[in-house]
């Protein structure tokens, strides 16, 4: 009998849906309006981005940023199964599933607290210079992985447990929603009223194993 490959993104969905009921600190997002998917890293190296939270909306969770020149950046609106999609994580594979378990879970937890608190669109902002990360936000993971880790069935969730060349030996592959990257578009200002009228329908994501 053929195996089974294993879907990463069909786990990682079931797991940010736990740590959204059980984990006080993330009750705030809402994941079935999160998109997850994976692309290849190119080089296998242990140095380079594990995964990668993006935001669908501008700073305040607006979907106009407006030009100098009578245009406006606009993002799309993305729906999937009639939910709007506000947010979508990227892991690179395989250096993802290359860290440690622990570290596995700590960069989930990284990318889901870039989230912000209203669940706008936006990514979470803090004061000064790092807007993004803010100067203790690593300390801020590890406290949230320490409240999540007892509500956390890790055998459960393969991903947690073994590597990817782990997976891939006792799956034969890892499977995984393969994601278009989404950009706002340039449109002109007098154009805004009709264009609001007409939300963008996204395409469901497709399905791609990545096999290495």
């Amino acid at each position: 009998m053929a195996k089974r490959a294993y879907n990463l993104t069909d786990d990682v969905s079931l797991l940010v849906h736990l740590l959204a009921k059980r984990v006080e600190r993330l009750a705030h997002i809402s994941p079935g309006q999160i998109l997850h998917g994976v692309s290849q890293a190119r080089t296998r190296s242990r140095y380079g981005v594990y995964a990668q939270c993006h935001g669908l909306r501008f700073k305040h969770g607006k979907r106009e940023h407006p030009t100098r020149d009578g245009h406006v950046w606009q993002w799309p609106i993305i729906k999937v199964r009639g939910q709007e999609i506000f947010y979508y994580i990227t892991y690179f594979l395989p250096r993802f599933l290359d860290q440690t378990p622990r570290d596995r879970l700590h960069t989930l937890l990284h990318e889901l607290y870039h989230i912000n608190p209203k669940f706008n669109g936006d990514l979470r902002r803090f004061p000064g210079r790092n807007e993004f990360h803010g100067r203790n936000y690593d300390l801020m993971i590890d406290s949230i992985l320490e409240e999540a880790s007892p509500h956390i069935d890790v055998e459960r969730f393969p991903f947690l447990v073994f590597g990817f060349d782990e997976l891939v030996q006792r799956h034969g592959g890892v499977v995984g929603n393969k994601l278009k990257r989404f950009q706002p578009k340039k449109v002109r200002l007098d154009d805004l009223p009709a264009n609001l009228a007409r939300p963008i329908r996204a395409p469901e994501t497709t399905r791609q194993h990545e096999l290495f």
